[in-house]
């Protein structure tokens, strides 16, 4: 039996739908891994990229911390090499204040040189201490020493001369000149403290940072103030 023109055209419209429909299906099952494999190859370049700068951050930061630490370290080194040479000195003003120590073998001119030695050391390297610590320094050698206030003058020392004696062949007159006739021992006493505490902050000495005081226990750590009326 032979079949009709009509519905051959069906058979054969039939036949290329169907052939559309396996087409798209075979396309969608194919299409459908292939996409996620470029969107996971996508998300996991952007984690590898986010995660190799990440990495490059901490190596940077560790570089960073590593240099400032050195510095750091240099900073104090060097710091402590100009305290070991101010100590000595500060301390000799501070016990010629105080009439404790080894006052006895330095005359007025010996304090006032070593004042000149230490602004000396001390500014020539400012750049190596902070604000703060200067600050403590001049307060310290405010209270120790009476500025000339011009280029030509000379510091005197913020002391009394009782009990003190001129050298043999010194002139009296010129000796006694040296001084200011005042007793500051009490907030020379305070200046030191404070500046000691300034100082173990820029040697990053944490085991010896002096908690704060009151003054009174500030000055329960200097000499005693002896009655300088009686000697």
């Amino acid at each position: 039996m032979t079949v009709s023109s009509k519905e051959a055209n069906r058979m054969d419209a039939g036949r290329q739908v169907w052939n559309s429909l396996e087409i798209c299906k075979l396309i969608a099952t194919i299409m459908t891994p292939l996409m996620v494999f470029v969107l996971g190859c996508l998300i996991w370049n952007n984690q590898r990229e986010i995660i190799q700068r990440w990495e490059a951050d901490q190596v940077e930061q560790r570089r960073l911390g590593d240099a400032a630490s050195r510095e750091r370290e240099r900073i104090r080194e060097f710091r402590l090499l100009i305290y070991k040479e101010a100590a000595p000195m500060l301390d000799e003003i501070l016990s010629y204040h105080f009439y404790v120590g080894r006052w006895k073998e330095h005359s007025p001119l010996d304090i006032i040189e070593k004042k000149r030695q230490l602004d000396s050391l001390m500014y020539s390297n400012i750049a190596l201490f902070t604000p703060a610590f200067f600050d403590s320094y001049r307060a310290f050698m405010r209270q120790a020493f009476r500025a000339a206030g011009n280029h030509f003058g000379e510091s005197r020392i913020r002391t009394q001369a009782q009990c003190r004696r001129p050298h043999i062949n010194q002139d009296t007159e010129r000796w006694i000149a040296h001084f200011t006739h005042e007793d500051t021992r009490r907030d020379l006493c305070l200046a030191y403290a404070n500046l000691l505490g300034r100082l173990s902050e820029e040697l990053l000495l944490q085991s010896i940072r002096m908690p704060n005081q009151t003054d009174a226990e500030k000055l329960s750590l200097c000499p005693p103030i002896y009655d300088s009326e009686r000697c």
